[in-house]
């Protein structure tokens, strides 16, 4: 039964499709005054106006009737790394996004039992204010009981451990991950599925610094720095690497990357954080790479790197076969069109390339 039009619902969709209030008014021809009403709960729109709302923000009309809003998360509790400033709007669509991801986790998670298969997380047992990114790096790996060496799989190493990784399209192609824990306390990362692999891979290792040390803490450039250094100790590991970075050559970048799976960029930045490189050697390594800043040489999957995420997937599988839910009632339950619903399928490896496929 629908309740009650939900003000704030109207204004996440107006945002995640990256309009203002005065292109809805226009393109549903009120004007930007009822727009800002309706969001401030001031006025009601009628039934034939939350009509014209679905059709024109291409959202079910059950989206706006939504009761609770706590299910998508306020942009505050997550963390996103960007590559650039971002215009107003676009920080608005994209936190809209990461929002409505939010919330699409948390809707699958709510009737999942520990039991039936997504625990908690397996992390550090206590995070002390005073440890170095490095260090919270080396323990996770000694917890994990994880060997030497590169990583294979960061993706299937995380999900072991129960934190939900997915490789999705971003409202913003300047933005490369997105991480925050759910109501039940589930982590999750969202990475950019549109860039290389060993970029990802270090997307991912970042996002998980970000889980690790800053579940209380607000975004700023100290904690991106702190996520960076933390990503480049998990993936690389000093007493692992440091031996192999020393009197490094641009040729020697390219088996490097291919034995740890990380960019040339990441890997010649390690190098001068461990201080095996000095600035001008640095600078010169970096004018010698500037060629290949969009794409670089090697291709870490031919090299037996796999980060393929599947979770999320079980998370639906769950649904569809435990619940046997169909796809009209998983749609509905999600408050998705059918485009964004296949959008979202196709994300976590379920679709086709049109219609949801169920595996049943």
């Amino acid at each position: 039964m629908e309740t009650r039009f939900n003000y704030q619902m109207l204004e996440l969709a107006r945002s995640s499709r990256g309009i203002t209030q005065k292109e809805l008014a226009a393109l549903i021809n009120r004007t930007q005054a009822a727009v800002s009403q309706w969001e401030h709960n001031l006025r009601e729109p009628n039934e034939e106006d939350i009509s014209t709302l679905s059709t024109v923000l291409n959202y079910p009309t059950s989206f706006f009737y939504q009761e609770d809003i706590d299910a998508y998360l306020p942009p505050v509790q997550g963390h996103y790394r960007k590559k650039a400033a971002l215009k107003a709007v676009s920080r608005t669509q994209l936190e809209a996004h990461f929002r409505l991801l939010g919330g699409w986790v948390n809707k699958l998670q709510d009737v999942i039992e520990p039991e039936d298969g997504i625990a908690k997380p397996d992390f550090l047992d206590d995070t002390l204010t005073d440890t170095s990114p490095e260090d919270l790096a080396r323990q996770l790996r000694a917890k994990w009981r994880i060997p030497n060496g590169p990583l294979r799989s960061l993706t299937t190493l995380l999900e072991n451990h129960k934190i939900v990784v997915a490789k999705t399209w971003m409202a913003n192609e300047n933005v490369d991950g997105y991480s925050f824990f759910t109501r039940s306390g589930m982590p999750v990362i969202y990475v950019n599925k549109d860039v290389a692999m060993d970029r990802l891979r270090f997307n991912i290792a970042h996002e998980l610094g970000h889980l690790v040390m800053h579940s209380d803490c607000l975004p700023d450039a100290e904690r991106e720095n702190e996520a960076h250094r933390f990503a480049a100790e998990f993936l690389m590991p000093r007493f692992d690497i440091e031996d192999q970075l020393r009197g490094l050559r641009f040729e020697s970048l390219l088996p490097l990357k291919a034995k740890w799976g990380c960019s040339m960029a990441s890997l010649l930045y390690r190098a001068k954080q461990l201080k095996l490189v000095n600035d001008d050697r640095y600078r010169s390594l970096v004018i010698e790479l500037s060629p290949y800043r969009k794409k670089e040489p090697v291709d870490v999957a031919k090299h037996g790197f796999v980060e393929h995420p599947q979770l999320l997937g079980e998370m639906v599988r769950y649904h569809v076969e435990e619940m046997e839910m169909t796809t009209t009632q998983l749609k509905g339950m999600l408050h998705l069109n059918d485009a964004d619903f296949s959008q979202l399928m196709l994300s976590i490896g379920r679709g086709n390339g049109g219609m949801y496929v169920s595996h049943r």
